[in-house]
């Protein structure tokens, strides 16, 4: 199933791009035109700003409730943490900006201009650090990083609606929309929005309660050691997932104009380039992130090598299968709600009993992720797309190396 990491927006506007007339609620419409049905742009950009905006909503609301008092329970009842209740809140109005503003994200990968988006992503992260810094230096605390994480997003905002919303775009733009068509579109965008909605809820559930609920059982060094191990995977599968991602609008495009070759062409590099990012960057991680650590004297290390092994292991099936859940959402489909949240509850139930009632600790609580996850998401959806494509796992790697040697070849010229 897919992850936040994984998925970067609603795949409809490329869909329009592509030349699609019209949207369907499951499947994508073929189509060999490569006109842009403008008005059909028109709906779909005042829909969606919505869908997105109940999302966010979602979210706030999920943060505000459960979250608080989640909050309230680790911080002694808001007292162990200066401000905590005020951090929490601007922190939860700021997630929904988040949320709310990766709308505008989805018009510029949508529409092609993936550098652009990049650029604009960069630039809110660069606000983000400098702000966070300024404000530390004046000694801010955690006021600093919520402060910065609040208005950065305002920032991705602006830059990303100046390069999409041009002039000759708004001249194009039809503003006479019926309300017929935007509920009969809400109802279409809606109907696999609500899915992914609760699937990025139960990816969060399982890819981040561990963590939650580390923090009831353990001492702090421990959880300490265990979030920064999450925290430096995390990292290293963004980065191994970027080419993939940026890919993301050429898969649908070719969803709608029914080019498979170039669908399994791009999907065998880039998922062959995860692969070998993923189990370069392991190993670096597993040898020599320790020393590291210690040269710069950080005060947390990093938990036992068998931990950190098998979360590595863990993190990069994990990756690899929300890549291809993504290439199934391609297609206009999400068949992995009901696995993303019984696969979350059942993580959440057997991470409880494990700290609960014996003492394996941090090897018990990574080994039921993997267990769990291995029992079905890991292999279902990987084999779903190659079924489809009619693809086996030799023509996959295949394809992979010969499409790597004409580019080395090309490149030699």
């Amino acid at each position: 199933m897919p992850n936040p990491h994984t998925f970067t927006g609603d795949p409809n506007f490329t869909y329009v791009y592509s030349g699609a007339s019209r949207l369907l609620k499951q499947g994508v419409e073929y189509s060999s035109s490569r006109e842009i049905n403008y008005h059909l742009l028109s709906v779909l950009l005042y829909t969606a700003r919505y869908v997105y905006k109940r999302l966010s909503l979602l979210s706030f609301v999920l943060m505000i409730t459960f979250g608080s008092l989640y909050i309230f329970k680790v911080t002694n009842g808001f007292q162990n943490v200066n401000h905590a209740f005020l951090i929490w809140i601007l922190f939860s109005i700021s997630t929904f900006f988040n949320i709310y503003y990766a709308f505008y994200n989805s018009l510029l990968t949508g529409s092609g201009l993936i550098a652009e988006a990049n650029k604009a992503a960069i630039y809110s992260k660069l606000c983000y650090f400098i702000l966070c810094i300024l404000l530390l230096l004046l000694n801010w605390g955690l006021f600093a990083v919520v402060v910065a994480n609040f208005i950065s997003p305002f920032v991705q905002r602006a830059i990303c609606y100046k390069v999409y919303f041009t002039k000759d775009l708004k001249r194009k733009l039809d503003n006479d929309i019926s309300k017929a068509e935007i509920k009969e579109t809400f109802s279409i965008i809606w109907f696999n929005a609500k899915r992914l909605g609760v699937n990025f809820i139960g990816a969060y559930i399982i890819n981040k309660s561990s963590m939650f609920i580390v923090g009831f059982y353990l001492p702090l060094t421990i959880v300490g050691s265990y979030g920064v191990m999450i925290q430096i995977l995390t990292i290293l599968s963004s980065i191994a997932q970027t080419l993939f991602l940026t890919y993301q609008p050429k898969f649908a495009n070719c969803r709608v104009s029914g080019d498979l070759y170039t669908f399994k062409k791009t999907m065998s590099q880039t998922l062959l380039f995860y692969w070998v990012v993923m189990i370069l960057g392991g190993l670096l991680l597993f040898y020599c992130a320790p020393s590291i650590l210690g040269l710069i004297h950080s005060k947390t290390t990093l938990p036992e090598s068998s931990v950190v092994l098998l979360y590595t292991i863990t993190i990069i099936l994990e990756g690899n299968h929300s890549m291809f859940a993504t290439l199934i959402v391609t297609k206009n489909e999400v068949p992995f709600v009901k696995p993303a949240i019984v696969s979350g509850g059942i993580i959440i139930l057997l991470t409880v009993l494990c700290l609960q009632y014996t003492h394996w600790d941090l090897i018990g609580v990574v080994a039921i992720q993997f267990l769990v996850q291995l029992a079905y998401n890991n292999w279902k959806w990987p084999v779903v797309v190659l079924k489809e494509l009619n693809f086996s796992v030799k023509e996959f790697f295949d394809l992979a190396l010969f499409e790597f040697n004409n580019k080395k070849n090309d490149k030699c010229k």
